[in-house]
């Protein structure tokens, strides 16, 4: 609002005053952000020099820590004088070894914005503007409470609140929007949701479960890929059954009641380019698995289920998460261009792919695996990481 300094705190730190604006790009001093994040942040208390002193060295040692305090307090009221707002020795105060945020300014803080909107949003009954209030508080959350300074004891549980806040919110508001039949807006805060905190499974069902409602399901069948990576790279886990049994829902429901054969026949059509062997998800991998264990067991041919594993050389989960993507990246590559485009795989784990290769004997099944290692070794000559497998026949326990 024009004439009214703007500070925000979620997402980021920045002061805007008339279209100017301090944020971290003015200065790589951390310490002079500090300092004025922690005296906006407890703007309702005064705060004694020593406390500050405490706040920017603890128990690091310092010549004159006094003195260096007026010094970078100096620069921080010098650096508010560039919002041309008020002289910045108005807005931070000192009085008798005390120092406090002037709190007569006519500021607006937009962690007060969404708690007060929260509230209003807890407190309405009406439903229209109970939804209303909750969906202009998201709005104003663009990420975690002061990220610059997360790991500062002072901001730990601050950050906790106003996180557990936003999910709280969001959550109650996504309820309301299904209540009303507002499927599209329930997209929007979703992917707003997302976006912020990616992990969130809960958040990734909703969306998807939304994008069923309105039609969109090979949107949602993208994102549910998209997330089955997401949680892999980053937790090799695999989704939950609540997601893995809506994943299968949005497959009964991706194609409608046709009539013409050759319209369903050039749907089924795989993309053009795409070579070597299938990559499918573990859920759809199991469902593959099961038919050829039929086909196996009518036909008396051999099938093989082989296990390639990523590890540190001494049989370990490598440590360095970068590496370990970059592993499974280069893997996933060797093992579908090394196979023939019948076969299928699937990663198992943050570590592992499992291949299953039928009508194939025990010798040519070794070749394989071991032709998968070569071509993996010739685009990764400098690798740290050793790649191992296992294979055994259908009927045995891998």
């Amino acid at each position: 609002m024009e004439n009214q300094l703007q500070i925000n705190m979620l997402g980021g730190f920045a002061l805007e005053y008339n279209g100017n604006v301090i944020d971290y790009q003015k200065s790589r001093s951390h310490k002079l952000w500090l300092i004025l994040e922690y005296l906006i942040t407890f703007r309702d208390k005064e705060i004694t020099q020593n406390e500050l002193i405490e706040l920017l060295w603890g128990d690091e040692f310092t010549e004159n820590p006094a003195n260096t305090l007026k010094t970078l307090l100096h620069r921080v009221r010098n650096m508010l004088d560039e919002l041309h707002f008020v002289p910045g020795k108005e807005m931070i105060m000192y009085n008798k070894g005390i120092y406090a945020w002037n709190t007569k300014l006519d500021f607006v803080i937009d962690t007060d914005q969404f708690v007060s909107l929260c509230a209003l949003g807890d407190e309405e009954t009406d439903v229209q503007q109970k939804i209303t209030y909750y969906l202009s508080a998201l709005e104003y959350y663009k990420g975690d409470f002061l990220p610059k300074s997360a790991m500062e004891p002072w901001v730990i549980p601050i950050h906790t609140y106003y996180h557990s806040e936003y999910l709280r919110v969001v959550h109650a508001c996504v309820d309301l929007l299904k209540e009303q039949d507002r499927p599209y807006d329930v997209i929007t805060v979703c992917q707003q949701a997302v976006s912020i905190y990616p992990y969130e499974e809960s958040l990734h069902y909703e969306l998807m479960k939304a994008m069923l409602v309105t039609g969109a399901q090979q949107a949602a069948l993208t994102h549910y890929e998209y997330v089955i990576d997401l949680f892999y790279s980053e937790f090799g886990i695999n989704l939950s059954d609540e997601l893995t049994d809506l994943y299968k829902e949005i497959i009964k429901t991706t194609n409608g009641v046709e009539v013409d054969l050759s319209v369903i026949r050039d749907s089924l059509q795989e993309e053009e380019g795409r070579g070597g062997a299938f990559y499918c998800e573990y859920s759809l991998f199991k469902e593959i698995y099961h038919l050829e264990c039929r086909a196996a067991s009518r036909s008396g041919q051999s099938i093989y289920l082989c296990l390639m594993s990523v590890t540190d050389g001494n049989n370990q989960m490598v440590e360095n998460k970068k590496h370990q993507n970059a592993a499974m990246g280069q893997l996933r590559n060797a093992i579908q261009y090394s196979l023939r485009r019948g076969d299928v795989f699937t990663r198992y784990s943050v570590s592992q792919y499992l291949i299953l290769l039928p009508t194939i004997s025990m010798e040519n099944c070794e070749m394989v695996l071991k032709r998968i290692l070569h071509n993996f070794r010739i685009n990764n000559p400098y690798t740290k990481v050793t790649v191992t497998y296992k294979m055994q026949p259908l009927t045995q326990k891998i």
